[in-house]
């Protein structure tokens, strides 16, 4: 097949997709990656052939990261972020989709379902369509279900109606978050579209597309029994592998003796360690395990270094995550489902994005612990992992879902959907 494989400029929202074109590609496929300027390199280093984001899709997210500086984190912060991220850029993605469609329709789309660019054809407007447009949820499901929330299931009393609440709730996430559909309603019209859909923003992105591969698997999502066929859980795509990185001086003392617990504030809302690596540094230091901190670049710490801790600006997560026994993060999905498909339990403490759903999961399937907040004191950090470190059954729960992830195969999964 020729298959366009695309995502936004944010790198979490990416690099799962140009791992999956990397191994499309690799089963024979002629892929064009399609995604900000900024990934041109690792596409190309990857093989692929690459064409740019241009104009207002093909912003800098940091950018972006700055703007919403000072809003406060739930429905206001996230219909900034998904009308600035997603929604606005949604012409320009359309745009240059639709050069790669006219320069040879006969193509399949693989796209990330926060990448728009095919969504105002699909409601009317005027453009070339994909052969068969498989949408990649990298975040968890946000789909509605009379069986839960964004959220989970609500939490009700003895004989009270449990799929009642369950709508209530989703109705109310759908209605605080109605700037975001608004926006996207009047942005498809002006483009011609004369099919808007009226359902919330966070369903439209998820039913659209002729079929739907969620990157995650039972057992980590809610369970749906509503849960529409096209959309599947295909499992966790194995993160890029990093060529010609070497070990630090350090890393021979990750050798089992004692635990090792990782602390990570992931590749984007990393400009202010003083939120989570060094409080969770701070609390540790007392500990008798082996901290390894990945910055997520290179920053500096404004706190001494503990002795019992190892600082990087990077350690790719497939060579370190097999060593550790505990991660700590803020809840970026990639490094959340990495853990747990390693046998790692997890420690989230995260405000922003798709954090407190993933944080939601982890605790509703006794997975790890949830701190409830973006910015925990050392000592929370440190009862947590002395928590997870002697709790069996949180463990066991985790080694059972790790089997469940290695028995997903995500790019046989997303290859069978485009023959569908």
């Amino acid at each position: 097949m020729k298959i366009i494989v695309a995502a936004p400029p944010i790198p979490g929202e990416t690099l799962p997709l140009l791992q999956l074109a990397k191994a499309l590609a690799g089963r024979g496929h002629q892929v064009t990656m399609l995604a900000g300027s900024g990934f041109r390199a690792a596409a190309e280093e990857a093989g692929l052939t690459f064409a740019s984001l241009r104009g207002a899709a093909d912003y800098d997210v940091a950018d972006l990261v700055a703007g919403r500086e000072g809003l406060p984190p739930g429905p206001v912060q996230l219909n900034f972020d998904w009308i600035s991220s997603f929604i606005n850029p949604m012409p320009a993605e359309h745009e240059a989709l639709q050069d790669l469609l006219a320069a040879d329709p006969d193509q399949h789309l693989i796209a990330n379902v926060l990448f728009l660019g095919a969504l105002p054809v699909a409601c009317g407007a005027p453009g070339l369509r994909p052969r068969r447009w498989v949408g990649v949820s990298v975040v968890p499901l946000p789909l509605s279900s009379d069986d839960t929330s964004f959220m989970g299931p609500v939490p009700v009393g003895p004989g009270d109606d449990q799929r009642a609440a369950n709508r209530a709730a989703n109705a109310e996430f759908a209605a605080a978050l109605a700037p975001s559909r608004e926006r996207l309603e009047d942005v498809l019209r002006e483009m011609g579209a004369d099919a808007v859909p009226d359902s919330a923003f966070t369903d439209t992105i998820i039913l659209a597309p002729d079929a739907t591969a969620a990157l995650t698997v039972p057992g980590f999502e809610f369970h749906r029994s509503d849960l529409p066929e096209t959309v599947h859980l295909v499992g966790l795509l194995p993160a890029l592998q990093t060529d010609g990185w070497e070990p630090p001086a350090w890393w021979q003392e990750l050798d089992g003796r004692r635990p090792v617990v990782v602390v990570t504030q992931g590749t984007l809302a990393n400009h202010d360690l003083g939120q989570l690596i060094e409080p969770a540094l701070t609390g540790l230091a007392g500990l008798d395990v082996t901290v390894v901190a990945a910055l997520g670049g290179p920053k500096a710490l404004s706190i001494p270094t503990p002795d019992n801790a190892r600082v990087e600006a990077f350690v790719p997560f497939d060579r370190l995550l097999p060593r550790a026994d505990v991660l700590v993060t803020n809840g970026g999905s990639g490094g959340v489902h990495q853990a747990l498909a390693a046998g790692v339990p997890v420690v989230v403490a995260g405000e922003t994005e798709d954090k407190p759903a993933n944080a939601a999961r982890v605790a509703y399937h006794g997975l790890g612990v949830n701190l409830g907040t973006a910015t925990p004191t050392p000592g929370a950090v440190a009862e947590a992992v002395r928590a997870l470190l002697g709790d069996g059954e949180i463990r066991e729960n985790v080694r059972q879902l790790a089997k469940v992830y290695s028995e997903h195969d995500p790019v046989d999964g997303i290859e069978r959907l485009l023959f569908s």
